[in-house]
C-alpha cells in the first residue's frame, strides 16, 4: 500500500474516548486477506472446494515515535513522549477490548486486537522508540434467536452489530496540591494527556486550572 502525506493513521479505544494518531506514517503497510476454504476428496467425485466465511484481516507495519519534531511529522503540535505512546499501546493490548484502527483515505476502518508490539531503540537516535506492530481484525459474535409462533410464523432476532470496546471507568480523587498535569503524569504516565482528563470531566470542571481536593475525576 502506497502512503500519501494527506493520510492519517489512528488507533482509538474505549468508545473513541482514547485516541492515538501515529506521528510518522510507515513506509509500508501490510494487509493480509486470508481464507479458510478447504479442499476435501469425495469418492467418485475427486477433490472439491468447500467455501467458508473469510478469515480475519491482518495488518502490520514498522515505524517509530520520534523524540523531537522534524519536517513532515504528522502531529507537530501534540507530540507525546515515545515512552508514553508505547505504554498506551501496551495498555490497550492487554485490556481485553478491541481497538479501532483507521487509515484515512482507505478501506482500513475496523476493530482489531493488537496481536504483537515490539518496541526497540536505534543508536544515533536517542529518545526515539522504533516499533513493529501487528493487529488482527475483531468481529463480534452475534447469536440469533428464532421464535416460532402458534401460527407457524418464525421471527429472527439478533443482538447489536456495533462493537463495544468501552472499558470500566477509572477514577481519581483530587488531593491538596494536585493539578491536572500531575494527575495525568502519575496515573497515565504522560502529563501531556491532561486535556483528556479535562474533556471527560467538563461537567464538573469549568476551568482546567481550578480543581479542588475531594473532587472525583474520571480517567481515560
Amino acid at each position: 500500500m502506497i502512503f500519501e502525506s494527506s493520510m492519517q493513521l489512528w488507533i482509538t479505544h474505549n468508545g473513541e474516548r482514547e485516541k492515538l494518531r501515529f506521528p510518522v506514517l510507515p513506509t509500508k503497510f501490510d494487509v493480509t486477506h486470508g481464507t479458510k476454504n478447504t479442499s476435501v476428496t469425495i469418492s467418485g467425485l475427486g477433490e472439491i472446494l468447500v467455501l467458508q466465511d473469510r478469515a480475519a484481516v491482518e495488518v502490520s507495519w514498522d515505524s517509530f515515535f520520534p523524540a523531537a519534531y522534524f519536517p513532515g511529522i504528522q502531529t507537530p503540535f501534540m507530540l507525546s513522549s515515545p515512552d508514553a505512546m508505547i505504554q498506551r499501546l501496551f495498555e490497550w493490548k492487554i485490556s481485553a477490548k478491541p481497538v479501532h484502527l483507521i487509515l484515512t483515505g482507505t478501506r482500513v476502518n475496523f476493530y482489531a486486537a493488537i496481536q504483537s508490539l515490539q518496541p526497540y531503540r536505534k543508536g544515533g537516535d536517542p529518545g526515539s522508540i522504533y516499533y513493529k506492530i501487528k493487529l488482527k481484525e475483531y468481529r463480534e459474535v452475534r447469536i440469533r434467536q428464532v421464535k416460532v409462533s402458534s401460527t407457524g410464523t418464525a421471527t429472527v432476532s439478533g443482538g447489536s452489530t456495533r462493537t463495544d470496546n468501552r472499558v470500566q471507568a477509572k477514577t481519581y480523587t483530587v488531593k491538596p496540591g494536585d493539578c491536572l498535569y500531575n494527575i495525568s503524569k502519575s496515573t497515565l504516565g504522560d502529563g501531556g494527556r491532561y486535556n483528556e482528563i479535562y474533556s471527560l470531566n467538563k461537567d464538573k470542571l469549568k476551568n482546567p486550572n481550578l480543581i479542588y481536593p475531594g473532587q472525583v475525576l474520571q480517567l481515560p
